[in-house]
């Protein structure tokens, strides 16, 4: 069993061992507590994370679909080799988080924060690019933006 506490709400306790490589359906997440916790190699379908605190959670290889990450806390996390098939991610804090090779194709977006993110090799071709801030995250070029955004002018830095 996993007991995860929420804001002004009941804990929430998950019938599991680990959250690692786990499929999840439907449930929500609202107002959690999600802080380091390690979701590495599972399938979120459906799942609502909003105002969630996830600040220093690991998501690598997970694919999050129909999800939302709505005014989400996602501080210095790890979404490395993620996707985010129709999921959408408003006005959230993802500073200071990793996406690299992540594909955020899927995704629509509203004036997320990506500060200060690594965004190598991530596959960035959706729509809401320009409510963001990219102040300060590096790409590469194997990044991948939308054709109709202005990188240049994002201030996210390139590394060779």
């Amino acid at each position: 069993m996993i007991k995860i506490n929420r804001e002004h709400e009941e804990p929430l306790v998950l019938n599991v061992s680990t959250l690692k490589q786990i499929h999840l359906e439907g449930t929500s997440f609202h107002r959690c507590f999600l802080n380091e916790l390690d979701f590495s190699g599972s399938v979120l379908t459906n799942i609502d994370f909003r105002s969630a605190e996830m600040n220093n959670a690991k998501f690598v290889s997970v694919l999050f679909t129909r999800s939302q990450l709505i005014m989400v806390e996602s501080k210095s996390a790890c979404y490395d080799a993620c996707s985010f098939k129709d999921t959408l991610l408003f006005y959230s804090d993802f500073s200071e988080s990793s996406f690299k090779g992540a594909d955020l194709s899927g995704g629509t977006f509203k004036e997320a924060i990506f500060r200060n993110c690594d965004l190598r090799g991530a596959n960035l071709f959706c729509e809401g690019l320009e409510t963001c801030n990219f102040e300060g995250a590096v790409y590469d070029d194997l990044t991948i933006w939308h054709e109709m955004y202005n990188v240049v002018q994002s201030g996210a830095l390139k590394m060779e």
